[in-house]
């Protein structure tokens, strides 16, 4: 059927939208909402750098546990006894990538009258709504990868096993700001820009795809892994690429 895997893209997206303002993650108190645990580690190098000046004391954090109780204690840094400085526990990849929405988020915190302190409810409004969009933007790229080489029907069965038979669901919705959703999207923008490189071959391609490969590597180490995609695009046999 023509165009069934656009509709089918469209459907599921309208799903990601209902399962995640039914929770609406954004609202929660505590240890529920969105800028906590994990999240709030990745996020923290932001308003440590542009709101506080203060990436080495962390002198502001017992008023944010206190306050928004993202954690138990300070658990997204470790203290560097010689230097007596915290060291944030994951790499700045991540929040390099939420910085967009926390610069809007700042700016209607500051012009809404609610505390521009990087926790209240539009930080936490923008990292969940921005997740989303990531999402989004992720099925969008698998979808239009996998039209490359097959079919409406087994594209759009594709998409809806992968949306509601995996737990892409869960990293899409209230999951949406873990670094999960993010690298599944950079994997397929990756995926996109591999392709088409190896269609075209071109300088800026090729530094595109070097940034990619770099910030998956700084949001998450071990995604260095990630270089081998445009290396061996298209390779059928260990003599195709060497």
């Amino acid at each position: 059927m023509k165009d069934i895997s656009q509709s089918t893209f469209f459907l599921l997206v309208a799903v990601l939208l209902a399962v995640t303002f039914s929770f609406s993650k954004w609202e929660k108190k505590g240890k529920e909402a969105t800028l906590t645990w994990d999240v709030s580690g990745y996020y923290l190098y932001l308003p440590a750098v542009f709101i506080y000046g203060d990436l080495r004391e962390l002198t502001f954090m017992p008023d944010i546990l206190e306050r928004y109780e993202p954690t138990f204690e300070l658990q997204q840094a470790f203290l560097h006894e010689q230097s007596g400085h915290y060291v944030l526990k994951y790499s700045m990849g991540q929040a390099l990538l939420y910085s967009p929405f926390f610069l809007l988020a700042h700016l209607a915190a500051k012009v809404s009258g609610y505390p521009a302190d990087g926790f209240s409810l539009p930080y936490q409004m923008a990292i969940s709504w921005g997740s989303l969009l990531v999402a989004v933007l992720g099925l969008w790229w698998a979808r239009r990868n996998l039209l490359r080489y097959f079919g409406e029907t087994t594209v759009a069965a594709a998409l809806l096993v992968l949306v509601l038979g995996t737990n892409y669901l869960n990293y899409s919705t209230t999951g949406a700001a873990l670094t999960h959703n993010y690298l599944f999207t950079l994997y397929a923008l990756l995926i996109d820009q591999s392709i088409r490189w190896h269609e075209r071959p071109g300088y800026r391609r090729a530094v595109g795809i070097g940034l990619l490969v770099g910030l998956m590597a700084l949001v998450r180490p071990s995604e260095i892994i990630a270089a081998t995609i445009p290396l061996l695009w298209g390779m059928r046999s260990i003599g195709t690429k060497l």
